[in-house]
């Protein structure tokens, strides 16, 4: 099954053949205009439609952790995500190795409305899921400086987001726009009292996450390096670094490869079931998607 871009996107991309190099880079690259009303909310939302919601990607991905002595623990894990026709967004990332991480998995599952559905599966305690919902999700996740809430896609429900004053870093105007708890229920469950996110204006990626904890206090901060555009307006950064500044411990996620395919990610993988067979580890899942799928490679789009 292909993914079928909307009309258009096939106008825009039928249209690209004829535009001179020069008019292509202003179409897709052209900073905002003065006179136009950008919002915080507008450009969550102008963010999220361009870079967030394609509805097949999974990545291969090597995990750097390092302590302040400098001391370093790397990890190969697997990123799968898929979009629902009902705008349901689900995540599965799954480590492979060392050993002793070894199959352990987080599921999370965003609904359109209500809360995000978060288990975690490890194997050493057995054949069960670790739920996550209603409870605080801003604890780091296996050692790394992310927490739950910083490796599923942010619910714009749930927050209140307020445009601050722009900033230019490295020649780039940027969008800052500050993202508040709408309630306490969510601040606690979340963990973050504020998130300031710097958003680049000619391509509307957010390049830079600060963090602060709920008492107001600046501790953490995201960034996105080795920017491509993988399809007509859409980026990604192959490089994602969090360092937690009050720790002095950081976390590198270096994506080795990524494909934007619907059989990498069969919606059955999304599923209690799947983890607790174990067929989420490395070495059994491709033959399954190949046997249920049919798969040929022939609809695959890798960057």
């Amino acid at each position: 099954m292909r993914y079928r871009m909307p009309k258009y996107a096939n106008a825009l991309l039928s249209g690209m053949v004829l535009l001179p190099a020069l008019l292509f880079f202003q179409i897709f690259c052209e900073p905002v205009r003065a006179n136009e009303i950008w919002t915080g909310r507008r450009i969550m939302d102008e963010f999220f439609k361009r870079h967030e919601m394609f509805p097949y990607v999974f990545e291969e991905q090597t995990v750097i952790m390092t302590d302040s002595a400098g001391n370093r623990d790397v990890r190969k894990a697997r990123r799968f995500s898929r979009v629902e026709k009902d705008e349901t967004v689900k995540y599965l990332l799954v480590f492979d190795n060392p050993s002793e991480v070894r199959g352990v998995a987080l599921l999370a599952i965003r609904h359109q409305t209500g809360p995000v559905e978060s288990m975690i599966y490890l194997p050493a305690f057995g054949k069960e899921l670790k739920s996550n919902i209603g409870k605080s999700r801003g604890s780091n996740f296996l050692g790394t400086d992310f927490a739950l809430e910083d490796l599923a896609a942010e619910v714009l429900s749930d927050f209140r987001y307020v445009r601050v004053a722009d900033q230019k870093i490295n020649k780039i105007i940027h969008f800052v726009v500050e993202a508040l708890p709408q309630d306490k229920e969510i601040e606690r469950i979340t963990g973050y009292g504020l998130r300031r996110h710097f958003i680049r204006q000619d391509n509307f990626f957010i390049i830079r996450t600060d963090f602060y904890d709920r008492s107001g206090r600046f501790f953490k901060s995201q960034t996105s390096h080795d920017l491509k555009r993988v399809d007509g307006d859409m980026w990604r950064a192959n490089m994602i670094l969090m360092e937690n500044h009050r720790d002095r411990h950081n976390t590198l996620i270096k994506i080795d490869r990524r494909v934007f395919s619907h059989d990498y990610v069969p919606p059955e993988m999304f599923t209690c079931k799947w983890l607790l067979e174990n067929r989420h580890i490395e070495g059994t899942e491709r033959s399954l998607f190949q046997a249920a799928a049919g798969f040929s490679g022939e609809d695959d789009a890798e960057r």
